[in-house]
């Protein structure tokens, strides 16, 4: 069918002329001579063109042409109520070659189709009360074209003309490695006329199955919508109003008001509103919403607003609002606000509060609360020194000046074989009154043992002391401390508190229904800081 060929007719009997043809052609042309009129005369120079161009024109566009082997069956076109059937080859105006993969579609009803290799198009356009039928050409590289078709001659060829590139725009579109993602295959019909299509088409509703078998056909990637119902999953332009999809939504540009997914929710553009997905979200660009997944929020762009995950929240840019996560947050440059998670919570420049197991930042501005806290651009010491009870501690205090964690312990050797010895968790703060001299406000918990972890035993301590700096990173410092024991009365293998000092109990009280006592006296602090 697309063979091209050279031929002349003048004033020559269809049927004759077919029979020249098909020697030309090398193939047997299969019609009845009652459906088909082919005793009349045609006349015409036909050069280097397709066959099916060259029949197209004999029968004036009235016959339908079907290849099935080496054989092309003729057979009348159908009535007008079935729609009308425009079909033609869209060419490259320069080469005059047949351009493949050509998005041509009806503007109506959406219902398109794309050339093949030769350029060859045939398209059912279902509006047979008009006497035109418009159609849109697109094609990546080339000038957009509307083509408007007399029904009466609905054979057509079609010149593109090729369109400067912007390399530019080009790389602000929708970005590659997630259109092989979001489409089945890569030289799928849908992600052909994703690209060839730049226009942006408007619907109040659709309903799709999967992407591109629905409402809006395979122009789905290309259609922004009001409101949007996936019964599986759907592919869109993007969301004004409210989009619901049974297992995954994925939008080309831009997400507004909310976002419902069994599985995931993932969009190229902007969102504002809130998304709810059971999986994951997945944002490229900036978001101003409420997220929640059941495992991970990911955001290439800024965040504002508020992210809950049951696994992780991951924001490769600026974050500002509340992140509360099962396992991590995780937020690449400046967080504005609280990160929480049960294990770690990084950020690059902190502005709030982290609180978890593990924290990190590169600075920050707050608080830090969890077992292990660091600021690289922080505060950092080393403490060894010794208080009533321990003749040896050592602390590592981390955060900064204005709000500080602190993991220490200590111990004593015993006259018997055993060691007394402690561990314990605190936070502080430490502002400094001159250029040499700072103050120490401390809140500390320590358990204290005698060989293994026995029994309650916790000293609890308030400390308000002075820091000395000496030299270039050496601090002395020394302080009064208040302090409450809490400990199990039934247990009688305790500890002694104090062996080289003599502290004064000020006060001792029990609970013997539940087996706890206290004791509260007043002790010290004193000892050397490095870094």
């Amino acid at each position: 069918m697309e063979r091209k060929l050279n031929i002349t007719a003048k004033n020559e009997r269809i049927d004759d002329f077919l029979k020249r043809l098909s020697q030309e052609a090398g193939c047997v042309f299969s019609y009845s001579p009652s459906a088909i009129d082919v005793t009349k005369s045609i006349s015409g120079k036909f050069s280097n063109q397709p066959l099916r161009e060259i029949l197209e024109n004999v029968f004036e566009n009235q016959v339908e042409i079907k290849q099935k082997g080496n054989y092309v069956i003729l057979s009348p076109k159908s009535s007008l109520d079935k729609g009308v059937v425009v079909s033609g080859y869209v060419v490259d105006e320069t080469t005059k070659k047949g351009i493949r993969d050509v998005t041509i579609y009806d503007p109506i009803t959406l219902k398109s189709t794309n050339t093949d290799e030769f350029g060859f198009f045939e398209l059912t356009v279902k509006n047979p009360s008009l006497e035109e039928v418009e159609l849109v050409i697109n094609k990546r590289d080339y000038t957009d074209t509307l083509v408007v078709n007399d029904i009466n001659n609905p054979f057509q060829k079609i010149l593109l003309k090729t369109s400067q590139v912007d390399m530019e725009e080009i790389g602000k579109t929708i970005a590659k490695p997630l259109k092989d993602f979001w489409l089945w295959t890569k030289n799928s019909v849908g992600f052909t006329n994703l690209e060839n299509v730049s226009d942006t088409i408007h619907r109040g509703f659709q309903m799709s199955i999967i992407p591109f078998v629905g409402t809006n056909r395979k122009l789905s990637g290309n259609v922004v919508n009001d409101y949007s119902l996936n019964i599986l999953g759907g592919f869109s332009g993007g969301t004004n109003k409210l989009e619901f999809g049974g297992l995954f939504n994925l939008n080309k540009g831009n997400v507004k008001s909310v976002q419902v997914a069994g599985l995931l929710n993932q969009v190229s553009g902007t969102v504002k509103g809130i998304q709810l997905a059971g999986l994951s979200n997945a944002v490229l660009d900036s978001v101003n919403a409420g997220q929640v997944a059941g495992l991970v929020n990911f955001n290439k762009g800024n965040v504002k607003g508020f992210q809950l995950a049951g696994l992780m929240n991951l924001v490769a840019s600026d974050f500002g609002g509340f992140q509360l996560a099962g396992l991590a947050n995780y937020t690449n440059r400046e967080v504005k606000g609280v990160q929480m998670a049960s294990l770690l919570n990084v950020g690059r420049n902190v502005k709030g509060t982290q609180i978890g197991l593990f924290n990190y930042a590169d600075s920050l501005q707050g608080a830090q609360i969890g077992l292990i806290s660091f600021v690289r651009k922080g505060y950092h010491q080393v403490e060894i020194g010794s208080d009533e009870m321990l003749p040896l501690n050592v602390s590592l205090r981390s955060g900064t000046r204005s709000f500080y964690n602190m993991l220490f312990a200590g111990m004593r050797t015993n006259n018997s074989d055993s060691t007394t010895w402690a561990f314990g968790y605190g936070i502080g703060i430490s502002p400094s009154l001159g250029k040499k001299t700072a103050l120490n406000i401390e809140l500390s918990s320590q358990q204290l043992n005698k060989g293994n972890v026995s029994a309650l035993n916790l000293v609890n301590r308030l400390y308000i002391g002075m820091e000395f700096r000496l030299a270039r990173k050496i601090h002395f410092y020394a302080g009064p401390s208040i302090n409450l024991r809490v400990f199990d009365s039934s247990y009688n293998d305790h500890p002694l508190l104090f062996t080289y000092t003599n502290p004064t109990i000020i006060s001792e009280n029990s609970v013997p229904s539940e087996n706890l006592a206290t004791q509260f006296w007043i002790g010290g602090r004193a000892g050397f800081r490095f870094f």
